[in-house]
């Protein structure tokens, strides 16, 4: 993480919630990361958000140092452990920033708990799956998380997963599979089990969820070129559901637009997080 941020723990209801936090310069913002991942996910964006806000970012729970609650990887339920959180420590309304499957989760929250939230940004959330259910395509990347699965659960080393994934992928940098590597051997290989089976762990509505988000909300969505998982027919319905909810589309970009696509991902996120959170930030 930058300098002048601090790496701390939060009891939340189920298990021992790891955050870090940003010197107090501005108002409150909350970044989610994505299934698989941790809160370092965030590091390359966070200092372009640190000098105007206070900027926070947690583990979720069974990913990075958070505790672990198997059989507890609902959406819902991560949910529920931001809630206190957000009360506890951020102590204020805050800007939610969530990638996959923390835009769900801010989602959620802006749905359930909108005193908690100024605004919310989804990067290219797996919200609509549920409207999809006949299509038998619940997860978009089954392949892809039961591998992850396979390798969190099994008993190589760091070191091990790094070399591994090195040598299927020479041309990816190495701090990026070094850090795949570590996401890995802090990962509770349980966070995957209720995607696989059937996208269980959508344990919402999208109908009724989207009809009750009540801050504005960006949806941004990847380039269907590169498997975004998000559909230009969901996000013009969830548009002409709430008309709290704006969508952008990231020509080019991969699922992981904070990575593919840093620069735009940074600039589109500062400007609608401070016009729609009111002329106190213009």
């Amino acid at each position: 993480m930058p300098p002048q941020f601090t790496s701390n723990k939060y009891a939340a209801p189920d298990m021992s919630l790891a955050y870090d936090a940003g010197p107090n310069n501005g108002p409150p913002v909350v970044f989610l990361h994505g299934l698989g991942t941790r809160r370092q996910d965030w590091t390359a964006v966070l200092r372009e958000f640190a000098s105007g806000n206070q900027v926070f970012a947690p583990d979720l729970r069974g990913h990075g140092d958070s505790g672990r609650v198997p059989g507890g990887y609902r959406f819902t339920q991560y949910a529920e452990d931001i809630v206190p959180w957000l009360r506890d420590v951020v102590g204020e309304p805050a800007a939610l920033v969530g990638h996959s499957l923390g835009g769900v989760i801010a989602t959620v929250v802006a749905a359930n708990n909108p005193e908690l939230v100024t605004t919310a940004v989804a990067v290219d959330p797996p919200l609509f799956s549920k409207r999809h259910a006949d299509e038998g395509n619940l997860t978009r990347y089954p392949e892809r998380f039961k591998r992850a699965r396979d390798l969190a659960a099994s008993d190589m080393s760091e070191i091990g997963l790094f070399t591994m994934l090195q040598e299927r992928s020479p041309d990816r940098p190495p701090h990026v599979s070094r850090a795949l590597a570590r996401n890995l051997i802090k990962l509770d290989p349980d966070v995957f089990t209720l995607a696989l089976e059937g996208g269980k762990q959508l344990d919402f509505d999208p109908d009724e969820l989207i009809g009750r988000v009540a801050r504005p909300m960006l949806v941004m969505r990847a380039d269907p070129a590169n498997g975004s998982a998000v559909s230009e027919d969901d996000v013009q319905w969830a548009v002409e559901k709430n008309p709290l909810i704006s969508h952008v589309l990231i020509e080019g970009s991969a699922h992981e637009i904070h990575h593919s696509h840093r620069d735009e991902f940074v600039k589109t996120v500062r400007e609608f997080i401070w016009v729609e959170s009111g002329p106190e930030h213009e």
